[in-house]
């Protein structure tokens, strides 16, 4: 019998969680990629699928992607091919985001120059 292999593409809002889900799936033995361009998923599943030692893996895409992201659906179609994958979709509720931007005083990827909530 071969060996299983498996993919989980993690990805939602900005501030849902991502970071933290994919340091879960790390601490349970995935081999773990952050902000995988989505053009190399494909490449990156190639890989996988030929290694020898990789082969539970997880990866974040974000919305940091921007129209690459639109290229996503086709991308997963044509990697669940090469090997079983998974999609994860993270969201949060904005009271929630809207804490965690101002906890971490970081600009929010897609408002570099302006507030998180517009007033």
């Amino acid at each position: 019998m071969g060996v299983r292999r498996e993919l989980v593409i993690i990805t939602g809002m900005s501030g849902s969680g991502k970071a933290s889900v994919l340091k879960a799936f790390e601490d349970l033995g995935f081999y773990c990629v952050d902000n995988l361009p989505v053009e190399l998923i494909p490449r990156f599943a190639e890989l996988v699928g030929q290694s020898s030692e990789i082969t539970r893996t997880a990866l974040v895409v974000d919305v940091r992607e921007g129209t690459q992201l639109d290229a996503l659906p086709a991308i997963v179609k044509s990697v669940k091919r090469l090997l079983p994958t998974k999609v994860i979709f993270l969201e949060a509720d904005e009271s929630i985001l809207l804490r965690r931007f101002s906890e971490t005083r970081r600009p929010h990827p897609l408002g570099a120059h302006s507030p998180v909530k517009p007033p």
